[in-house]
């Protein structure tokens, strides 16, 4: 697999925002949250097909401390929301925090539950954009659920869809080594596959598949 150019794109994209530096360390090295957030050029992706879209109602599964939230709820149009789902409740708070530091908690609904169980209470064709970057054994799961909830017209976004992540932390005991990465590959076969989405990969560090709801 080709490099991704890091050096190359902050210099063309410039520097990390400070109140998003700001974020980052303090997650990481004061919270001590995991070093699991999107990449830079990927927070970007997510605010620009945000901002191409124009979704009124965003869903996002998995916040973590909201650095992807906080890019999408950036690219929301007026009267936009964005819905994040996060089962753990540090990280949740941690979440509300950044939001509120990045001036965009007045656009953000954190829900702590489990995803799935979510999901089956949101109404069909209610979401303009779904971003999908939490538990990967799920992912299979999270697609037969977020399906039926998009828009004609609605984006689909999966992180993390060149399964090459460290994803030991998300492993039970007695569980098959390459679980997660097999679930995100079944994920990827059925979006690719299907004849109701098209969908692309865009090359950031683990990957973004990019679908959009026929």
């Amino acid at each position: 697999m080709t490099t991704i150019p890091h050096g190359y794109i902050r210099a063309v994209l410039g520097p990390r925002e400070e109140v998003l530096d700001g974020i980052l360390r303090r997650s990481l090295l004061d919270d001590r949250l995991p070093t699991i957030q999107v990449d830079d050029n990927a927070g970007r992706v997510l605010q620009l097909l945000t901002l191409l879209r124009r979704p009124r109602q965003v869903l996002e599964i998995g916040t973590l401390f909201g650095y992807s939230t906080i890019h999408l709820a950036r690219g929301l149009p007026e009267g936009g929301r964005v819905t994040t789902l996060e089962i753990d409740p540090r990280a949740a708070e941690a979440a509300r925090r950044n939001l509120r530091t990045a001036g965009v908690e007045d656009r953000v609904d954190i829900v702590v539950s489990d995803a799935c169980a979510y999901l089956e209470t949101v109404p069909p064709g209610s979401v303009g954009l779904v971003f999908i970057d939490a538990d990967k054994k799920s992912y299979p799961d999270y697609l037969r659920l977020c399906y039926p909830l998009l828009e004609p017209g609605g984006v689909l976004i999966a992180d993390d869809a060149f399964a090459q992540g460290d994803f030991t932390a998300e492993r039970t005991e007695g569980s098959e080594e390459d679980r997660e990465a097999k679930a995100i590959h079944r994920y990827n076969r059925a979006v690719g596959r299907s004849t109701r989405l098209f969908s692309a990969f865009v090359g950031t560090q683990s990957g973004l598949l990019v679908s959009v709801k026929e």
